[in-house]
């Protein structure tokens, strides 16, 4: 089995991107590819546990803060369930006869060390053949003002901590692509796919990427303040 990883980043289509893989499903299990649409009980685009399990204690992204404030015990779910729910998605996976599993989840840009990365690393490889990230990198002014936008929007203000998801000085990991590059490089063992934000076309883009350029999905132009 095949795992695809796409970690976004932010505000660079991924909600489209999830949106138009759920709305195609049908085309996609054709195409012998596994999006799954639910996760511990829950029906959604995004894959949020995957970045909600791979942080660090006191480390946050917007979910993982919102959620230890409206509902810590969905936290505690993930925690203790994921592992067995990762595995029930792989075995559902291989039950209709898919060769790849597909996980997305803008919120995994929000790891910043290589021990997140490797918790993300061993969460998903334990079932898998070959394990591939992909990532999308706007260029840098225009993801910082947009992002800077979404934390508003999010109802987040800018942080002082260094190490935060909300710290957007110049010197920000967030803008730091070259090292979000040697990171992935690093755990994923060079098996990495980096690529450019376009402004249309994302999905087709995005799905050439990871190897499906055969599958013509209609693209849905969605933008979701709500960030995972």
């Amino acid at each position: 089995m095949k795992t695809l990883v796409h970690i976004g980043q932010h505000k660079t289509a991924s909600t489209s991107i999830q949106n138009t893989l759920v709305n195609n499903r049908g085309l996609l299990l054709q195409a012998g590819l596994w999006y799954p649409t639910e996760l511990l009980g829950i029906d959604f685009p995004s894959h949020y546990p995957l970045n909600i399990y791979s942080l660090d204690e006191g480390r946050y992204s917007h979910k993982k803060a919102k959620l230890l404030k409206n509902n810590p015990q969905q936290i505690k779910v993930i925690m203790a369930e994921l592992v067995d729910a990762i595995e029930k998605q792989y075995k559902m996976a291989r039950a209709n006869g898919c060769h790849t599993v597909l996980w997305s989840n803008e919120g995994l840009y929000l790891l910043n060390s290589l021990h997140e990365y490797q918790q993300l690393y061993d969460l998903l490889m334990p079932y898998s053949d070959e394990l591939t990230v992909i990532c999308c990198f706007r260029e840098i002014s225009s993801f910082k003002k947009s992002y800077i936008e979404q934390l508003y929007k999010s109802g987040f203000q800018p942080s002082k901590d260094s190490d935060s998801f909300c710290y957007v000085e110049p010197d920000s990991w967030l803008f730091d692509y070259q090292r979000k590059e040697k990171l992935l490089d690093a755990v994923f063992l060079n098996n990495t796919v980096v690529f450019d934000y376009v402004n249309s076309g994302m999905v087709q883009l995005f799905l050439q990427k990871i190897g499906f350029p055969q599958l013509k999905l209609e693209e849905l132009r969605l933008n979701q303040s709500e960030a995972q």
